[in-house]
């Protein structure tokens, strides 16, 4: 995998507080940025590829109606009020 080099602005408190992280770590700046976009892009895939899986089951009709879902909703209420 290549690299490139990207430059970008960040406030100071936040610049401040991937300090500390690296100081606590004992990495550079660079190694906590990586780690943190790493784990950014790796739940952006995820996130990818729950939303696909949510419109399949919508286009195959695997889905509750907004009044499926409160008439769950109130009987589920009713039995904890009975338990």
């Amino acid at each position: 995998m290549s690299a490139k080099t990207v430059t970008f602005e960040a406030s100071e408190e936040s610049i401040a507080t991937i300090d500390e992280i690296a100081a606590n770590r004992g990495v550079d700046q660079a190694s906590v940025l990586r780690e943190a976009l790493a784990m950014y892009l790796a739940d952006y895939e995820e996130l990818k590829l729950q939303l696909e899986e949510s419109i399949a089951q919508i286009d195959a009709g695997d889905f509750l109606t907004h009044e499926e879902v409160l008439a769950r909703h109130k009987e589920k209420t009713r039995a904890n009020r009975a338990a």
